[in-house]
């Protein structure tokens, strides 16, 4: 992280270059940056011990109501209370409660030495529910409950299609990986 901010501020042009390394909606070295953050704890899951860990309905339960309601309601009422002035870090505080950050959960699983398989599965599960419903709920909490707390005007217009584009790309290819490449 360090190298990267100093770049930044040593190297102005850096992030606009950078952007100009897209294809559509894709940051080309962004994706190359997290498949190959993702992949090395992917790849030291045992793939067929995952329906065992997928019979702990309690733990499936617990994440998706972690996941899904309390992390993302919390960031939208923090992001109401506190940015209500400022519409485009709102939406983007609101949009970061929504996205879970799979790849950091492989990191951080792996650097203290939890389960791999575990945490694989749980990544699974809430990568599977990101691709079917993020598209989704970015729409009810952006289009529909923000107006409700008095912001009309929309900051950002992404399709439901960018959505589930990027969430395949980023996670799915390295699950991908991870799981043919063992």
């Amino acid at each position: 992280m360090a190298l990267g901010i100093a770049v930044n501020i040593f190297f102005l042009q850096i992030s606009t270059n950078l952007n100009h390394l897209s294809l559509d909606s894709v940051n080309v070295p962004i994706a190359i940056g997290l498949i190959l953050m993702m992949y090395p704890p992917l790849a030291k899951v045992n793939y067929k011990t995952l329906p065992q860990v997928f019979k702990d309905r309690r733990t499936l339960v617990l994440s998706l109501l972690q996941n899904w309601l309390v992390a993302s309601c919390l960031m939208f009422i923090l992001a109401i209370i506190f940015l209500h002035q400022y519409p485009e870090y709102m939406t983007g505080l609101i949009l970061i409660g929504l996205a879970r950050f799979i790849a950091m959960v492989l990191v951080w699983n792996n650097l203290a030495g939890g389960d791999n398989q575990y945490v694989a599965a749980l990544v699974a599960f809430n990568s599977i529910f990101q691709i079917l419903f993020l598209s989704s709920y970015a729409w009810l909490f952006l289009d529909v409950l923000l107006p409700y707390f008095g912001v009309e005007d929309k900051v950002i217009d992404v399709g439901g299609w960018t959505i589930m584009h990027a969430v395949l790309l980023y996670l799915g290819v390295p699950f991908l990986l991870g799981f043919s490449l063992v």
